[in-house]
């Protein structure tokens, strides 16, 4: 987040592999939950498979999909040459998977979803669940080839179309990402938050078409020509380096290169579209680390802290599947930028004023409008971070993310790593600011 200042064959592949965990929803994949009609063919079944199909499809209905996949398992286990029982088994995976998928558990999603296709058979809508699942797993090759499928069997369906732009945006081929959302959007005019992604993709495309591109071994930097090459080799050597610490500390190492983007104040303004006090911000949604060079010919402190920060939001995504607690989200980049003046900024808030409690935080820091309001937001996610990293250390944090990743609820994973639950925390936290 932003730191305060101070379709088908004819489809081309991109390049891909394990990306970073960007959210993606049940809804922006457009993958509608199958509903369960009882077929009157079922008159033909054995009695007992009629008696668990209906069970199933109550149980289904309250919302309570594994004992109601339970049922249509042994519906299916007495008669299994009957189609409707087959179809009713391999709509009880596909909704399974789409509950598991909106709750986030895209790993037994995928599981769901793959089973659904080899009791059901191809359906272009199994395989849009699959592709979701594995897209928000960062396995963008695996979602790549998933998509194709769907594309094969429904060409062109808007719902494809959008998973595709996510995959193609995330392996770095954000033209291609563009022209397949407006093809969708061509289909769905209507989409207000499609609409809002296709012109924020087209911003971009105008301004970085013009920039320059640079790699190092884990990044893709592009930066406009006004920007010395000697800061952009110096933005990439400290990425590097940040690459080796978070990596180090938090046990992982993107294998996909990031995107990073250095901008001119107003180009940043363009694109970003965010308050005058963001300093750069990582954005899921594209996957990019953008940061406004402010005129700068050199490194500075500051800036290598906003890039250390940054970037560290970017392994924090992959780790937690978007499911990370926006205090300590923040409170992790903080940490990483290691004692810089960002960090020192917070902790001088803190001695100034009373932190904002953590459950007001949620919600995205870079749309408050009051620099000072920012402030006080860093301020508790910091300092409520480093008594939790105090407590636990950087390995047990790292594993709470990983488990946030999971599927398991926050309230739980914490309570796990911290050995209270987070009214006691919030408590200690309180006391040891001496509030």
């Amino acid at each position: 987040m932003g730191r305060v200042k101070g379709g088908g064959d004819r489809l081309r592949g991109p390049r891909v592999g394990r990306g970073d965990g960007r959210r993606v929803g049940v809804r922006a994949a457009g993958l509608a939950l199958v509903g369960f009609l009882l077929s009157a063919q079922l008159a033909a079944a054995d009695d007992a498979a009629g008696d668990h199909t209906r069970l199933g499809l109550n149980l289904s209905a309250e919302g309570r999909y594994r004992e109601a996949l339970a049922e249509f398992e042994r519906a299916f286990a007495l008669d299994p040459t009957h189609p409707v029982l087959r179809r009713n088994l391999a709509h009880a995976y596909a909704n399974l998977g789409g509950h598991l998928l909106a709750t986030g558990a895209p790993g037994e999603a995928k599981a769901a979803f793959r089973a659904a296709l080899d009791v059901g058979g191809e359906d272009p809508g199994l395989y849009v669940g699959l592709g979701a699942a594995a897209l928000r797993q960062g396995e963008t090759g695996e979602a790549f080839v998933a998509l194709q499928a769907a594309s094969r069997l429904a060409q062109g369906r808007p719902e494809i179309l959008v998973l595709l732009g996510e995959v193609y945006q995330q392996a770095g081929d954000a033209p291609r990402a563009l022209e397949l959302w407006e093809e969708a959007l061509r289909q769905r005019p209507e989409d207000r938050r499609l609409r809002e992604r296709v012109e924020r993709a087209a911003r971009a495309a105008r301004v970085e078409q013009r920039y320059e591109l640079r790699e190092s071994h884990h990044f893709h930097l592009a930066a406009g020509a006004e920007i010395p090459r000697a800061l952009q080799d110096e933005v990439l050597t400290l990425l590097e380096h940040a690459y080796q610490t978070v990596g180090y500390a938090l046990g992982y190492y993107p294998t996909n290169p990031v995107p990073v983007v250095l901008h001119s104040d107003e180009d940043f303004a363009t694109v970003a579209g965010l308050p005058h006090w963001v300093a750069g911000t990582f954005d899921a949604a594209d996957g990019r680390i953008r940061v406004p060079v402010r005129g700068l010919s050199g490194m500075t402190a500051r800036l290598r802290a906003v890039l250390a920060h940054e970037y560290a939001h970017v392994v924090i995504a992959h780790l937690g599947r978007g499911r990370v607690p926006r205090w300590l989200n923040e409170g992790l980049a903080v940490h990483f930028e290691g004692g810089g003046p960002l960090a020192e900024a917070a902790a001088r808030r803190v001695a100034a004023s009373r932190p904002v409690p953590l459950a007001s935080l949620e919600g995205t820091l870079a749309q408050l409008q009051d620099s000072a309001a920012a402030e006080a937001a860093y301020a508790a996610s910091a300092t409520a971070t480093a008594v939790l990293l105090e407590r636990v250390g950087l390995q047990e944090v790292g594993r709470l993310l990983r488990r946030l990743g999971d599927g398991v609820p926050w309230e739980r994973a914490f309570e796990e790593a911290a050995r209270m639950d987070l009214a006691t925390f919030e408590r200690e936290w309180q006391e040891r600011l001496g509030r």
